[in-house]
């Protein structure tokens, strides 16, 4: 009846081109009223009055999302969005994590309060690697969509609100897979740079393959690295040249919920670190507290690994050696926890070689996300090496001509890095008005 009724007002003024620009423009913004993904529709029958002074039947809603959040405010019209959690009645809190086909996995955490306290909801939306950006983030919309019904539901607005189910597939197999879960990337890029006295030049390339199976994670990542820096002092040219070519290596296999094993293979030729080439292969094993499955916003491992070590090194080191084979193993421990609040990531790793217990090496890296109270949010990042295994760096004194050019790894004992930044924001509790203009 609805479509009858349109094709007889565009039949009855198509004549007249101002009528007929009207009527266009009139159905274009009715039409904004429904969206329809994946074979479920959700209608809202009558808009809600954008120019009332209280919207009380709208759910104040925070979106946390790694997703395009311009577009999202603008399909949800039937809620508030506010500019803090601590604002909100409902948060929805999305994660994003890589799948094994090149694609985005997003879980969808609807988080109660006040009034919808303990009415809490989890939803996850696959976007597959061939997804455009803007079919992904319908996707995502949708599935928030889906989401929300079972809080209007408790509104006023639950009249206004028709859902659908439409297209429902039938069963069938899935289709071939021709690269049977290989996803393969090869990449480039070449900076240069040129003034009067100096010049640089820097090339990398490379390339990996990823295969991602419930039993089996495979990569490898062959990867090369030119840099060259030019200097003319004195109608001299002073030339710095550092190479840093290597592949990196890894098979998993799942063995339960909470275990896995794997092997990790790792070659390297540096310049800088005085390692004309070397290699690494260790063997590894690691623990989730949490199944794998479950360990999608919270997640603790510990995974140990121990390997061998081959070394041909360009200049003599200062253990008189010009290469060695040696032995060493480490420890490791992760934490990754994903929550409203914030978000923390820390490690500890410990290694040392075999053959000598003083060369050895401690780790300790943190990151935190946290949202310290409305509209304040602080991000930390700290990493800290306790260095006493640097055993590649060459004999001799170091040149100042090489300290300034790079040339050589500098003799340490640890190693320091900081950062912190902050965000507040403040104004108006909601932000439903969306304006990309220039």
């Amino acid at each position: 009846m609805e479509y009858n009724t349109r094709i007889f007002i565009e039949k009855f003024f198509c004549n007249n081109l101002f009528f007929c620009l009207v009527v266009l423009i009139y159905f274009f913004n009715i039409s904004s009223l429904f969206s329809q993904e994946n074979g479920i529709t959700i209608i809202k029958e009558e808009r809600i009055e954008e120019n009332t002074e209280k919207n009380e039947d709208l759910i104040s809603v925070f979106l946390d999302c790694p997703c395009d959040n311009a577009y999202v405010r603008q399909e949800l019209n039937f809620v508030n969005f506010a500019r803090d959690p601590q604002l909100a009645k409902l948060h929805l809190f999305v994660t994003r994590q890589n799948t094994g086909s090149g694609g985005r996995l997003y879980t969808l955490s609807f988080i109660g309060k006040e009034e919808f306290e303990g009415v809490d909801n989890n939803l996850s939306y696959t976007s597959v690697q061939t997804n455009t950006q803007d079919e992904e983030r319908k996707g995502i919309t949708a599935m928030l969509k889906l989401g929300l019904i079972p809080y209007i539901a408790q509104t006023s607005l639950a009249e206004n609100i028709t859902v659908d189910i439409t297209g429902i597939p039938e069963t069938r197999k899935p289709d071939e897979d021709p690269w049977n879960n290989w996803i393969f990337e090869v990449y480039g890029g070449l900076s240069f740079t040129e003034e009067t006295s100096t010049s640089s030049l820097d090339i990398r390339y490379g390339f990996s393959a990823d295969y991602v199976t419930e039993t089996w994670r495979i990569r490898l990542r062959p990867y090369f690295n030119y840099n060259q820096r030019d200097y003319v002092k004195d109608e001299e040219n002073i030339r710095s040249v550092l190479h840093r070519n290597g592949f990196n290596g890894r098979v998993v296999r799942s063995i339960s919920d909470h275990w896995s094993t794997g092997i990790f293979t790792n070659i390297i030729s540096n310049t800088y670190e005085n390692i004309e080439f070397g290699y690494r292969v260790a063997p590894a094993i690691e623990y989730s507290l949490l199944p794998y499955k479950e360990a999608l916003r919270t997640e603790y491992t510990v995974a140990y690994s121990i390997g061998f070590v081959q070394r041909n090194y360009l200049e003599e080191t200062i253990y008189d050696k010009v290469e060695e084979s040696l032995y060493n193993h480490s420890l490791q421990i992760g934490v990754r926890v994903l929550e409203p609040w914030g978000t923390v990531r820390a490690g500890v790793e410990g290694s040392h070689y075999l053959h000598d217990l003083n060369k050895n090496r401690l780790s300790l890296n943190g990151r935190l996300s946290l949202r310290v109270f409305q509209g304040l949010s602080v991000d930390f990042y700290s990493r800290y090496d306790y260095v006493r295994d640097q055993l590649s760096l060459p004999k001799g004194d170091t040149s100042l001509e090489d300290v300034l050019l790079q040339q050589r790894q500098l003799a340490t004992t640890y190693g320091v890095s900081l950062s912190i930044g902050l965000g507040y924001s403040f104004g108006s509790i909601y932000n439903n008005v969306v304006n990309t203009r220039l």
